[in-house]
């Protein structure tokens, strides 16, 4: 038989709500193996909790293959090419789910478990039938006494050119033979939107990954669906315009590894056309977004995100005025801010606000007891007006009464605070043009004493400024990560667990930390805006030897 040639975003109709590819199964693993996180799990000191973990397979291989016949190892050995998952309304009212599965010198593992499963099925009373479509045998099972409302009421299936190719609908089916010599011109792949995130997310070589979902169809498929049931949730399609939902074209992207430069690197894009109503809250437009000083290269993530607060409020407003009657938000707001502590939430707190939102994640800090380590959380909100902002802080902690504790730091008011029922304190502070918010007091008093108090800034870090210089000079939101120090919770709470937990695997044998962490390089990544949407890359570069 000769290998498939189509690629599958050509075998699925335009309309196709959603899509998830693997280009080629044999490849994607090849390139996995050679990033460093790849290269862990040949470390020779993890080799003897690897062991564990294989004699554990082992086990259930065989448990396995006393079952179906075959052995983990070939099941995981089927796909050697493309792979492919999809979704899409036909019949209406109806999804049809697609799964393709090029498996390459597998035929003898694919052909032992079709026959299993059409024994079971057979066995299990389901009808069978069988159906030429344009030259090619396909199979058709229909469980007995199936529930009406599963989606599931029958199971469809045809190989042909070293690929398995299974749905719940015949006429799913019928539409990827349809498409099957490669001469459609109604495909996924001449869908305009599919087509612009592609193109937008096009990496340098043939992703390993491409996917692609229709936000706005899910929605309107999903309601058409329960409508069937409930006809009263067919007005909520009305209101998918007012909501802006309708202009979610699209969600899509590429991911690939051993790239260039990269490590692997991940292209997403949002098609949103004009966005309004709860779309218009999330408006971020593209600025200069360097590292505050105050941010210190020993932090384990940073984030910084601008956002357009007047706009954001603005669409609130015009979408609550839209159901409430023209200027009733202004008036709500007004009413509120007659009654203690006499805060009005749009002229006190929002329009001081200047859009810069930074998050930062420390190493975390051991609990008591069996507890799990606690994230040091830093939150800041740049500040147009920070007097302003004080005074709205005051009058707030003042109606708050006792439960807000304040001390003078530096020149600063700090502010402490405890939840109900909560054993973290939280702090926070006006400072340096920012509101800042955490439960790393120490984090807090270093920023309001300055660098001195905090050594090294991010902004200076060798490894920061290599990823830096990847990201455009205006975006929507920045990201910098360690995942060497982000993973070490994890891992030292994997090495904490009872070794009876997983039975046959002894965690004790995972090495010390430091053996591992050479590993876990750092990742980084920006969105960018355009008139169709938003662009978000995110990277890890190659070790820098």
């Amino acid at each position: 038989e000769e290998e498939k040639e189509t690629p599958a975003e050509k075998l699925l109709p335009k309309e196709t709500l959603f899509f998830f590819s693997i280009s080629d199964m044999s490849d994607l693993s090849a390139k996995w193996d050679k990033t460093s996180f790849g290269q862990l799990f040949h470390d020779p000191k993890l080799k003897p909790f690897l062991d564990d973990v294989s004699k554990k397979k082992a086990e259930l291989s065989k448990q396995c293959e006393d079952e179906i016949g075959v052995s983990i190892d070939d099941l995981l050995s089927i796909p050697q090419g493309e792979l492919t998952f999809a979704a899409w309304e036909k019949p209406a009212r109806t999804i049809s789910l697609v799964l393709m599965v090029e498996y390459g010198d597998s035929k003898e593992t694919v052909e032992k478990l079709l026959k299993k499963m059409d024994d079971e099925l057979e066995k299990d009373g389901a009808e069978h039938s069988t159906e030429e479509i344009h030259e090619i045998k396909v199979h058709v099972y229909k469980p007995k006494d199936s529930d009406p409302d599963s989606p599931f009421k029958s199971l469809v299936y045809f190989t042909d050119e070293d690929v398995l190719v299974m749905s719940n609908e015949i006429d799913a089916i019928k539409e990827v033979l349809e498409r099957w010599n490669g001469e459609s011109d109604d495909t996924l792949a001449d869908n305009p939107q599919y087509k612009h995130i592609q193109t937008q997310c096009k990496l340098e070589k043939e992703p390993q990954i491409k996917f692609f979902l229709n936000p706005s169809g899910i929605i309107q498929t999903t309601i058409s669906m329960i409508q069937s049931s409930v006809p009263q949730v067919g007005m909520a399609a009305g209101f998918l315009p007012l909501l802006g939902f309708d202009g979610m074209k699209g969600y899509g992207g590429a991911i690939g590894f051993d790239e260039g430069d990269y490590e692997a690197i991940a292209n997403f894009y949002f098609y949103a056309e004009n966005p309004r109503g709860v779309l218009g809250v999330f408006n971020f437009p593209a600025v200069d977004l360097p590292p505050p000083k105050w941010v210190p290269a020993s932090v384990a993530s940073y984030s910084v995100l601008n956002w357009d607060v007047v706009g954001a409020y603005k669409s609130i407003e015009t979408l609550v005025d839209s159901f409430q009657g023209r200027g009733s938000t202004a008036r709500f707001l007004d009413q509120l801010a007659d009654n203690e502590p006499n805060i009005h939430v749009k002229k006190d707190v929002l329009d001081l606000l200047d859009g810069k939102i930074h998050l930062l994640q420390s190493e975390s800090k051991e609990a008591d007891g069996d507890a799990p380590p606690i994230p040091a959380m830093f939150f800041a909100l740049g500040l147009k007006d920070a007097a302003a902002m004080k005074k709205t802080v005051t009058a707030a902690i003042k109606a708050a009464g006792q439960e807000v504790e304040s001390r003078e730091f530096n020149g600063e008011t700090i502010y402490h605070f405890s939840p109900p029922g909560g054993e973290q304190t939280f702090s926070f502070a006006i400072a340096q043009g920012y509101l800042f918010m955490t439960n790393d007091t120490p984090t807090l008093e270093g920023t309001i004493r300055g660098r001195s108090g905090q050594g090294a800034p991010l902004s200076d870090s060798p490894d920061y400024k290599r990823s830096a210089k990847l990201f455009p000079a205006k975006t929507s939101m920045q990201t910098y990560q360690k995942s060497d120090v982000q993973m070490k919770m994890y891992y030292n709470l994997l090495k904490k667990m009872d070794s009876d937990a997983i039975e046959g695997i002894d965690v004790s044998k995972l090495p010390p930390f430091e053996a591992i962490s050479k590993y876990l390089l750092p990742n980084a990544g920006y969105i960018v805006p355009d008139k169709k949407g938003f662009k978000t890359v995110s990277f890890t570069l190659k070790r820098n030897d």
